[in-house]
């Protein structure tokens, strides 16, 4: 498990630099210092297109595993299908030029200049060719004759993610032992319900629009009602450029079992925030103003549903990955954007392996935000593949003091399990905390069909997301019964014993409750 997680971390880096990194028109100049060694275009043609890898590449080739070394080759002659408008519109935007800069720091120009500009300029040529975006047409759309790559810097990405990679098995390695200690200790009564099957509860569903007259923000939310008096209620809080259709999967098998649902439309970081991207209408993806008004949303969803025959003494919010984020804030969470502006500008002078930085760093530009959105009415806390790490830190998390649970993916490059849901874990100040791992799952996994969001590849998704989605719903309808409905005969469905038996097939599930804080910061610090 560990093997493959860590090599699919190397994998994404290189694919990341790989859409503009290696080859010119001609030659690919390795500069290392003084030294320079090139290589032509025509001998890596040669081997992405047949398969057969020219003694020169002998050596790096043998490094890699076969079946990682096969994937990364089809995924390099894998068209995409991308507007050019849309990539002048994405790397357009402040985050698309910070991540343009990063990667031309190694992928340089003939002169050894940054080649931000010239990435760009070869995928907008290569995206107004039919067919498809693909490696090979970038690589001969690079501007010159000529691409240099770096390998003083790109050494340095390989040895950050070698270390990476080592914290990563170290900390896998003591959840493993952990889960499977728990999963020995416990034992689970007979005749368990099946929580995989949808409830008895029949309920209803409510469209409305409300809008925040103080911030001048409509907000479409959708209500499950079930068919019973003052539900517990639950608050589902969509990711960044996503809609709250994705998880009304969620929703109807939380409202078949009695519980109320509300899903919130984030306007200013939903998807059609990112439509408006794409479609010229809109200059940024990232509002840095959403990581207040979203924790904000849900007070005043809250406060708005008075008339609605729902129980808002007691709620829990679940969110993935924004959203993760926003529940967390009103779970308690305070910003502090001390930590962010030290992280950030570390991360600005060196080498960044988690993406979600790029999410978060915006945040700098918040001038005397609040940092605290404590909600008293949430009792509970579903963090999915949530980000955060760097706007909380380990003071900020510290004051989340009400049970949480937090799922996380080991294939998760956008927000990196280690970085943004391990790690942070350590720092919470519940007393009572668990943390899912869904291994082979990535970050898109859990979401479910939306007719509103922008369709995502299934390399993107990854294998058998009904599989993610099914622990989904089991994991948060037990947590909720238990932590929200204070119903405690759901507590065995909250066990690592439990988990071994709803495990599926190719993405096997862990839980571990209360995990040992000093054995993971120790093997975090190796």
């Amino acid at each position: 498990m560990m093997r493959r997680w860590g090599w699919s971390v190397l994998g994404a880096m290189l694919l990341t630099l790989g859409g503009g990194r290696v080859q010119a028109a001609e030659t690919l100049l390795l500069s290392y210092g003084p030294l320079e060694f090139a290589v032509t275009v025509a001998d890596l043609e040669a081997y992405i297109q047949t398969g057969q890898v020219p003694s020169r590449f002998q050596p790096l080739v043998a490094q890699l595993p076969a079946a990682e070394l096969a994937r990364f080759t089809a995924t390099l002659q894998q068209p995409i299908a991308v507007a050019p408008e849309a990539v002048e519109r994405v790397f357009g935007t402040s985050t698309g030029r910070v991540l343009l800069n990063r990667l031309g720091l190694v992928v340089q120009t003939e002169r050894g200049e940054n080649g931000a500009d010239a990435l760009k300029t070869a995928m907008l040529r290569a995206a107004q060719q039919p067919g498809g975006v693909t490696f090979l047409r970038i690589l001969r759309e690079f501007p010159g004759t000529t691409i240099r790559l770096n390998l003083v810097r790109g050494l340095a990405v390989i040895t950050e993610v070698n270390r990476y990679i080592t914290q990563v098995n170290h900390a896998l390695a003591v959840l493993n032992q952990e889960f499977l200690q728990q999963a020995r200790r416990q034992s689970l009564p007979p005749n368990l319900p099946d929580l995989t099957q949808r409830g008895p509860v029949t309920w209803q569903v409510k469209d409305l629009t409300l809008t925040d007259t103080r911030r001048q923000r409509p907000l479409p939310v959708t209500l499950y009602l079930p068919a019973q008096p003052n539900p517990p209620t639950v608050v589902i809080s969509h990711g960044l450029g996503d809609s709250r259709q994705s998880f009304a999967y969620l929703a109807e098998h939380l409202a078949s079992y009695g519980l109320a649902v509300v899903l919130p439309e984030h306007p200013g970081s939903d998807a059609r925030r990112l439509q408006q991207v794409l479609d010229g209408q809109a200059n940024e993806y990232i509002i840095p103003q959403e990581l207040v008004d979203r924790p904000q949303d849900i007070r005043f969803v809250l406060d708005a549903l008075a008339d609605q025959p729902i129980n808002r003494e007691r709620v829990l919010v679940v969110g993935h990955s924004y959203g993760g984020y926003t529940a967390l804030a009103v779970g308690g969470a305070r910003l502090n954007l001390a930590h962010l502006s030290q992280v950030c500008a570390q991360v600005e002078q060196g080498v960044a392996l988690n993406l979600s930085l790029l999410l978060q760093c915006p945040g700098r530009r918040l001038s005397n935000p609040p940092v605290q959105f404590r909600d008293e009415r949430v009792v509970g806390v579903v963090a999915i593949n949530p980000v955060g790490s760097a706007l909380f830190g380990p003071t900020g998390l510290a004051q989340v003091k009400v049970p949480t649970l937090i799922v996380a993916a080991t294939q998760d490059v956008a927000a990196p399990a280690l970085d943004e849901q391990i790690l942070p874990l350590t720092w919470l100040g519940s007393p009572q905390r668990y943390l899912a791992l869904i291994e082979g799952a990535s970050h898109f996994s859990v979401l479910g069909q939306n007719t509103t969001g922008i369709p995502l590849p299934i390399d993107v998704v990854g294998p058998a997301p009904e599989v993610a989605q099914l622990y989904i719903k089991v994991l948060t309808l037990a947590f909720a019964q238990v932590h929200l409905a204070q119903r405690s005969e759901f507590a065995p469905f909250l066990t690592a014993a439990y988990a071994r038996r709803l495990t599926r097939n190719p993405l096997p599930l862990q839980l571990v409750s209360n995990p040992p804080v000093t054995p993971l910061r120790q093997a975090l610090a190796r």
